[in-house]
């Protein structure tokens, strides 16, 4: 069942034209989520000293802004780090959507560690809904879900992820590609509930 809901949307993305579909990793009904996480143990860290991320999680969830009417439906990714020597909760929320030149600006690649042109897209919210916040990548590897980021991304510790500046979160060359493993829907339930989409 996994499967089938992980790759519902495939053939849409390759038949689409406007470059606007949803991601191949959720269903297209409203409320539809998928949830992926990644812990990573001391001896990984230990192998890894330049790895920043301690752990990851990424949900993602079908649904429009609170209070539109006749609003299509969007994917919206929910994101939360926790890194080296830091113990709070590091969080953001964008917009995902498969685009033909989605890794492509002014003719230029903007998600290195990514290496196609098309792909799913994830835009983080900055000040405001208005504004950018940065962009990662994301793709379905079999019941895993790759990430790839480049550069920095706006995050919060604040549960209202799109009140004040925020700040820029860089990821280093060992923080560029992560591989995170499906879990349960409400395994990230608690990161639905602390970020809103506003």
């Amino acid at each position: 069942m996994k499967q089938q809901i992980l790759f519902a949307f495939v053939a849409v993305l390759v038949a689409t034209t406007g470059g606007h579909a949803a991601p191949a990793l959720v269903d297209d009904a409203a409320g539809s989520q998928a949830c992926f996480t990644r812990n990573y143990d001391a001896a990984h860290l230990v192998k890894n000293p330049g790895q920043k991320t301690v752990s990851m999680q990424l949900a993602l969830r079908r649904e429009t802004y609170p209070g539109s009417v006749n609003t299509p439906l969007q994917t919206f990714a929910r994101l939360e780090i926790v890194r080296r020597d830091d113990a709070r909760l590091w969080r953001a929320i964008g917009q995902c959507a498969f685009e033909r030149e989605a890794n492509r600006g002014d003719g230029r690649t903007i998600v290195s560690s990514y290496h196609r042109a098309d792909g799913i897209a994830c835009h983080i919210t900055g000040e405001n809904l208005d504004s950018e916040g940065g962009i990662f990548m994301i793709e379905a590897a079999g019941d895993r879900l790759k990430v790839y980021f480049d550069d920095d991304i706006t995050m919060r510790t604040d549960a209202r992820v799109t009140d004040g500046p925020g700040k820029y979160t860089a990821f280093g060359r060992a923080d560029r590609i992560f591989v995170l493993n499906r879990a349960a829907d409400d395994a990230c339930s608690n990161l639905q509930k602390a970020i809103v989409a506003e």
